[in-house]
């Protein structure tokens, strides 16, 4: 059985922090990661990763509380962005050093788009920083990057699961994972539970009430923060939010149909959004480190 990991990681937001627990456990099995694409929040871990700056990253982040994280955002009165880049970056890098990706013992690519023309870019070469801010770019969030005359923004828009872009070396396994899969009837049980919730206040004490108001919120909050259902009445950033979520999970979909990888991990795209997400790093990485540890136990059953 082989033990070089070709590593393919989705975009993803703060999901993507469960990459730093999946690769943790890829070492702990005696793995070696041969080469990484990653896309948006997998081209930021995995690119810091193959640049050896994981740990100083990791301890970094794991300590940031819900109010730092907003400092970290540098608003913009922008009409086309709500945040500059330019804070979180620098904090970065303060942790990481600078790095030419040509230069890191693993090869490795980050996936951007083009704004203007449409095309897929690949940075496998040149700062790595550069490459990590493109792949990053939200459209509407983050002001869009530039690079060699190209205005940049989120690989994702084009590529979410760059599981075609990883470079592969004779007798690899490919692995991918992927943060963006929607479940049509893992949200109906949602809906369906929260439904019954509301309906059985109509008879019951104000401290049942209060009781069952609690934990109907934690259906909405447990761990995840804003959860579904996503309203008319909602504000444009949870609807961008969601239809991005619908476009993520697409593109993933077909990537896994064209490319489908040895091994593939799942998170939900229904979990750990906005400033919750950002701030619980360490949560969010367990839960990453678990699922690829239960990937891992099949793949090495079915391969023994």
């Amino acid at each position: 059985m082989s033990k070089k990991v070709a590593l393919a990681l989705a975009s993803g937001g703060p999901r993507g922090f469960a990459y730093i627990g999946a690769i943790e456990e890829l070492e702990a099995r005696g793995y070696q990661i041969t080469s990484i694409a990653g896309c948006s929040a997998g081209a930021l871990v995995g690119g810091i990763y193959a640049a050896g700056g994981l740990s100083a990253f990791k301890e970094w982040l794991y300590n940031l509380d819900p109010m730092q994280v907003v400092t970290l955002m540098d608003f913009s009165i922008s009409k086309n962005y709500l945040v500059k880049g330019e804070k979180v970056m620098k904090a970065i890098k303060e942790r990481v050093p600078e790095v030419n990706i040509e230069d890191m013992a693993i090869p490795f690519t980050a996936v951007a788009t083009d704004l203007f023309t449409g095309e897929e870019v690949l940075f496998r070469e040149g700062p790595l920083f550069e490459a990590i801010r493109a792949s990053i770019s939200i459209p509407s969030m983050f002001k869009p990057a530039t690079s060699k005359g190209r205005t940049l923004i989120d690989g994702g828009i084009v590529n979410t699961f760059p599981l075609n872009r990883v470079s592969r070396t004779p007798g690899d396994i490919l692995v991918g994972f992927n943060v963006n899969q929607i479940d049509a009837g893992v949200i109906q049980g949602f809906l369906d539970s929260r439904a019954e919730l509301v309906k059985s206040k109509e008879d019951q004490s104000l401290l049942q009430r209060i009781q069952t108001s609690i934990q109907e919120f934690r259906l909405v909050a447990d761990g995840k923060e804003e959860h579904l259902p996503v309203s008319a009445g909602d504000n444009y950033f949870k609807i961008l939010q969601r239809s991005f979520g619908i476009m993520n999970c697409t593109i993933a979909r077909m990537g896994i149909a064209l490319n489908p990888p040895d091994i593939l991990v799942d998170l939900p795209f229904d979990t750990y959004h906005g400033v919750y997400g950002y701030s619980h790093a360490q949560e969010i990485a367990q839960v990453g480190r678990q699922l690829m540890a239960d990937a891992l136990d099949r793949y090495e059953e079915e391969h023994a």
